[in-house]
């Protein structure tokens, strides 16, 4: 199972540890962050590390700080997925966190 990748554009490339670190030391691993107030953000990154299996790896993260929402984290296997759902938690973190 590979459990190391970097970003090549948007696509996430399997790579052997070595080939990460020289990679992770430089790269930008942000995707988005969005503020929704002054104590609530969404924050959407590479990890680099596969957090699932080897059929459907976990490469990107959203964690909410702040609001009724604060520690919740969603998993996604690419891009698209990880730029979708983090604007689904913005959604969600609007509707249920008080101003």
């Amino acid at each position: 199972m590979t459990h190391y990748y970097k970003l090549e554009e948007h696509t996430p490339v399997a790579v052997d540890f070595d080939e990460w670190v020289t990679w992770r030391t430089f790269a930008n691993t942000q995707v988005i962050l969005s503020v929704v107030y002054d104590s609530v953000s969404i924050s959407t990154v590479f990890l680099g590390i596969n957090l699932g299996s080897s059929e459907r790896p976990m490469l990107f993260e959203s964690l909410v700080t702040g609001g009724s929402l604060n520690g919740k984290k969603r998993l996604y296997t690419d891009w698209d997925d990880a730029v979708t759902g983090h604007y689904n938690l913005v959604i969600e973190s609007i509707a249920k966190t008080p101003v």
